[in-house]
């Protein structure tokens, strides 16, 4: 039977600090000039539609809404048409070199061991597909996306706090979801996808608020076990683990 990983990026895979620090800014002060070099081509043309009219504006200007987009990026909204847009930016100013991603040093480990003993990994994040699949090409760490079988983001996968997107990315990967793992930083997300029959575990980095809630916690990769066979017993994971710590994770 298939096995598949899917990971959460920001606070998991990644460094929330780099992501809001680096590439939140970047993308705001492009965005003007951006939208103007590329706002006729299609997929950015819809993406500036569905701004407006998420926004209750449809008949906004291209300044208005880059301004709408702005706003969208300071308040760390998730929303679809910003995430398409801000994932083309950041494709573009990662594949030149103006940005480069931010992978923590356990996950490369990680990716080639979960692979070499046939597990699928898979990203589910709010950012955009093409947004993951130019982070991992482009990280410090070279080209991760032979490790990466799956994309999913909020239109391809949906809402990361709903059971049913979980439910959705099972089907999709045509995997039985008593043999998934999910792994995120935000006990929201955790508890979704363990409603949907996944098994979770809470990552816990160095740098990221507390999980909380009651699923196993690892502080790195490293600590994760996936050698075993999941559909008979409970997650083999590494011993001595810290317990899950209260607290509420911030919303990615």
């Amino acid at each position: 039977m298939s096995r598949a990983v899917v990971l959460d990026v920001e606070g998991t895979t990644s460094s929330i600090g780099y992501v809001h620090d680096q590439l939140f800014p970047y993308a705001s002060r492009v965005l003007g000039s951006w939208v103007a070099t590329h706002g006729g081509e299609p997929a950015v043309a819809d993406a500036l539609r569905s701004a407006a009219r998420i926004a209750g504006r449809p008949d906004a200007g291209r300044d208005e809404i880059v301004d709408i987009l702005r706003d969208w990026i300071r308040r760390d909204a998730k929303v679809a048409p910003l995430k398409t847009i801000q994932g083309l930016i950041w494709q573009d100013a990662l594949a030149s070199g103006a940005l480069v991603s931010h992978v923590y040093d356990d996950v490369p480990r990680a990716l080639r061991a979960w692979t070499a003993r046939g597990w699928t990994v898979h990203i589910f994040s709010s950012g955009s597909v093409a947004a993951q699949r130019a982070w991992f090409r482009h990280s410090p760490h070279g080209d991760l996306l032979p490790f990466l079988t799956g994309f999913f983001d909020l239109e391809s996968g949906g809402a990361k706090r709903e059971p049913d997107s979980y439910r959705s990315i099972a089907r999709s990967i045509g995997t039985d979801p008593a043999t998934i793992v999910f792994l995120s930083d935000v006990a929201a997300e955790l508890d979704a996808a363990r409603a949907a029959g996944w098994h979770t575990v809470a990552v816990q980095r160095d740098d990221t608020p507390p999980v909380g809630g009651d699923h196993p916690v690892v502080t790195t990769f490293d600590q994760l076990d996936l050698r075993g066979d999941l559909t008979g017993g409970p997650l083999p994971v590494g011993h001595g683990l810290p317990a899950a710590r209260s607290g509420a994770g911030g919303p990615r």
